[in-house]
């Protein structure tokens, strides 16, 4: 894939961080006949249809693509690439009994991160439980449209969300935690203004 001149490079270590998302007891296995530059499949050794993707949008974007038993999509997320971690910025998932893909905003990510349980019914119940106690109409009708959105889903495909979800956000939570420590690290030691005027 080109864009302009310049071939785009999917960024070394990315293809783990973001594999590590996807990565169930089934492992996927990096596939050396189907990756190329921009391109980067994961495979599974028990089945040939089932594939992870990694491709290169852009100098800054990369898709993952999840595939079941059939080759029929499952899942499509983007990522952005800032200060080179991977910021999801779009989730998708294959509506059950259709080839639609159903989108999820970012409220309806975080309302899965923090009440996902490990099967779809017990995700579905969680939520259900909060409704009758929110006041807000706006924070309802995110609980209400995310309700409806994993009812649409099949109880695989919604499992791996809420496991996606949860162990994506808990590395994201890592990074920003380490950055920080790394930015007061940094300021503690710069030498601060008054400092500076007495040397």
């Amino acid at each position: 894939m080109r864009r302009g001149d310049k071939q785009i490079q999917i960024k070394k270590g990315l293809p783990q961080s973001l594999k590590g998302y996807y990565s169930t007891t089934d492992k996927y296995i990096r596939s050396k006949t189907h990756s190329n530059a921009h391109q980067i499949v994961f495979t599974k050794e028990s089945d040939k249809y089932q594939w992870l993707v990694l491709e290169q949008k852009s100098q800054c974007e990369v898709e993952v693509r999840q595939t079941d038993n059939h080759g029929t999509i499952t899942a499509r997320d983007n990522y952005e690439l800032t200060k080179n971690f991977p910021k999801c910025v779009g989730v998708e998932r294959l509506c059950e009994g259709t080839t639609m893909q159903i989108s999820f905003n970012a409220d309806e990510i975080n309302l899965i991160y923090q009440f996902g349980e490990q099967g779809k019914a017990e995700t579905c119940a969680s939520l259900s439980a909060i409704l009758p106690q929110i006041k807000d109409s706006d924070t309802k009708q995110i609980v209400s449209d995310t309700l409806k959105k994993l009812n649409a889903l099949s109880e695989k495909t919604c499992a791996e969300l809420t496991a996606t979800t949860k162990r994506r956000k808990l590395t994201e939570r890592d990074h920003s935690i380490k950055t920080r420590l790394a930015k007061a690290k940094e300021q503690a030691k710069q030498p601060t203004v008054a400092e500076g005027k007495q040397h």
